[in-house]
């Protein structure tokens, strides 16, 4: 695959990851642009929209390209030259891309924040009754544990579809 063609697979896929496809984007900081508006230079995981969608179009460009980014990976902001490099490095690296990927399935998941929050919840209850504040815990609460169990679900649906697409190729 040549440096052209992962190119256009990353832009094409950025236009299908961000809130306005076909928009103008600067490309030295293009990730900042996968929302509307878009995040200054290099802000885009300063809100849980940016976070959501940079981690979301780094998914797509791993289920599309075959490859796996390490966790420093993933921390860097990305122009589209050095993306494209960055992608270009990921696919010569078979065998590193299957041990990030082992690493990922092995890794355990743990529930003490969710388990804290139904604990200061139900606490709150025993001890307030039906009260207005328990009540806006909840849905403070419920909206908190809602945002990181679909995180961790789609974590867990995306290594096994990159475990898939991985084990077809090798």
């Amino acid at each position: 695959m040549t440096e052209f063609e992962v190119r256009e697979k990353i832009l094409d896929l950025f236009n299908k990851e961000r809130q306005i496809p076909n928009g103008e984007f600067n490309e030295s900081h293009f990730l900042d642009f996968l929302t509307n508006p878009p995040h200054h230079k290099d802000t885009i995981k300063n809100s849980f929209r940016g976070v959501r969608r940079y981690y979301r179009f780094m998914d797509a460009i791993e289920l599309e390209f075959a490859i796996c980014f390490t966790l420093s990976d993933l921390d860097k902001y990305y122009s589209v030259d050095s993306l494209t490099k960055k992608v270009l490095e990921r696919l010569t690296k078979g065998r590193g891309n299957l041990m990030i990927l082992k690493q990922r399935r092995e890794e355990k998941e743990n529930y003490w924040i969710e388990i804290l929050l139904t604990t200061i919840l139900l606490l709150t209850y025993f001890w307030l009754g039906f009260h207005w504040l328990p009540i806006l815990l909840t849905v403070i609460f419920g909206v908190t544990i809602w945002w990181i169990l679909s995180s961790k679900i789609h974590n867990k649906e995306h290594n096994k579809k990159l475990n898939l697409i991985i084990g077809r190729k090798n």
